[in-house]
């Protein structure tokens, strides 16, 4: 057999490996299957009273976090999911909403800017103020609350997280190669 056919077939369970793991969500199929058919946000939005007791999954941009005495309140800025159930960045947001869970979560972890994906029962809305304009949350009840990984700057390279600069190619090893740094 030609050599080069013989790694064809590694290569092509290596390719569908990686495509379920990447459209993996990190939710159980049971999970998946309760907020089957559930509202969209916009109509949430309209009316969150109408929905109120419904399994609803949600995603966005934590805005704040709080503690309280016996709960914790999340501020969501509200964002579509992809495949995965993670929030896909942009700059159209549906609105807001305010994750409820009794568990302390550390507003220095849920800070502002991660991405996160809830799962929850929509409780009653809960009125606020968003600069002077006053504002009515859809509230959820979390059953299910993911925190995605951040990535900074330094976590990758050209959109490959681990590969820091320098990887990949000869002479940039160390910060050496492209005449940067010194030659020895």
């Amino acid at each position: 057999m030609d050599p080069r056919f013989q790694e064809w077939p590694r290569s092509v369970a290596c390719l569908i490996l990686a495509t379920l793991l990447s459209s993996c969500s990190p939710f159980s199929s049971e999970v998946k299957e309760e907020v089957k058919g559930q509202p969209s946000f916009a109509a949430i939005r309209h009316n969150p009273s109408a929905f109120r007791g419904r399994m609803v999954m949600l995603g966005g941009t934590i805005a704040q976090t709080k503690n309280l005495k016996d709960i914790t309140l999340i501020e969501v800025l509200q964002e579509k999911l992809d495949s995965s159930d993670q929030p896909i960045d942009s700059d159209k947001i549906g609105g807001r909403f305010l994750v409820r869970t009794s568990t302390f979560l550390d507003p220095s972890v849920y800070s502002k800017g991660r991405d996160v994906t809830v799962v929850g029962r929509l409780a009653a809305p809960q009125p606020g103020v968003i600069g002077e304009k006053p504002y009515t949350y859809p509230v959820v009840a979390a059953t299910h609350i993911h925190l995605w990984p951040q990535y900074t700057a330094g976590d990758s390279y050209w959109g490959y997280p681990g590969m820091g600069w320098g990887w990949g190619y000869p002479g940039m090893g160390m910060g050496m190669g492209w005449g940067f740094g010194p030659w020895w």
